[in-house]
């Protein structure tokens, strides 16, 4: 009796177990060139995105099969792989391939078939990288780290623990710290093109000024240009994101200037003003110095159009 109760107990955890996984179109993809046909679904740019291996991939590094090597010893020898990134009961997928040069893409899965194409691989010009997962949730991301063009550093193998958090993958931070934060100020300057150049500050009363100077674009309102200064008081949520983010990501121990290694990109100032006065300033060159960054200042970007500015 006791032993098909136990049966019984057994079966009804499993189902619920199961009854957990929310089923989606990404969970029935079998092949390389179902999950490559998905991407070319999803967003017309993409449709020469070719899936590929990273053992597949010709190097620039010789004939060593430097790339092979590396992915070889970390196991990585799929195209593609699946999991729940942001822990919300849809399957993700991660998948490798070219577009123009290396590239990995993270489909996110909001349910009901509702997929966004974020992209892993954040600098032009970049050769191969090596995404482990771990936990179902963690991306353990080897990369060649790239000095800047007139530096005389040598690439080198590093890795960096990502997390999808607020919107995006972050580094991940096992301990965060709490700041007090007085005010936040983000510039943007020129580059050679149509970069959006644009100043925003915020004091720890929600207090916003935003300066749009030159390719401040709302496209929300027929792509009619913004010029002029503006002040509002910004939301509660976007205002707590962002002062989670910027605890989240430890922002006084980031490094004080970052720099991608090509020219004719667009520069940002993060100066922020915390702990009774302190002063924290980030010079950004390229405005990819880190994942956690990067993340910021897609914030400070969506602020100049998401809030009641007067």
């Amino acid at each position: 009796m006791r032993k098909s109760v136990l049966i019984i107990l057994i079966t009804l955890m499993s189902q619920n177990i199961f009854a957990q996984k929310l089923i989606s179109k990404i969970d029935s993809i079998k092949t390389e060139k179902e999950a490559e046909n998905l991407i070319h679904t999803l967003d017309k740019d993409y449709e020469d995105f070719k899936i590929k291996k990273i053992a597949d991939f010709k190097e620039e590094r010789g004939e060593n099969k430097f790339c092979k090597n590396i992915a070889d010893s970390l196991k990585i020898d799929n195209s593609f792989y699946k999991a729940d990134f942001d822990n919300n009961g849809y399957t993700d997928l991660l998948i490798i391939g070219e577009y123009y040069d290396f590239k990995i893409f993270v489909l996110m899965n909001y349910g009901n078939d509702s997929l966004k194409i974020n992209r892993l691989t954040r600098r032009s010009f970049q050769n191969c990288t090596f995404p482990k997962i771990t936990n179902d949730s963690i991306i353990n991301y080897y990369y060649f780290s790239e000095p800047h063009i007139f530096s005389e550093e040598k690439s080198r193998l590093t890795k960096k623990d990502l997390i999808f958090k607020f919107g995006d993958f972050v580094e991940y931070n096992s301990k965060p710290n709490s700041y007090h934060i007085e005010k936040i100020e983000f510039q943007t300057t020129m580059c050679y093109g149509t970069c959006p150049q644009f100043f925003i500050s915020i004091d720890k009363n929600k207090n916003g000024v935003f300066k749009a100077e030159n390719y401040n674009i709302d496209k929300s309102k027929g792509k009619v240009e913004v010029k002029g200064k503006f002040n509002t008081v910004i939301t509660d949520n976007d205002y707590n994101e962002l002062i989670s983010l910027l605890n989240y990501v430890d922002f006084p121990n980031l490094e004080d200037n970052y720099s991608v290694n090509w020219t004719d990109d667009q520069t940002s100032t993060l100066k922020i003003t915390y702990n009774d006065g302190k002063v924290k300033k980030i010079s950004d060159y390229g405005m990819i110095g880190t994942y956690g960054l990067d993340r910021i200042y897609s914030l400070f970007f969506d602020l100049r159009f998401n809030q009641n500015w007067k």
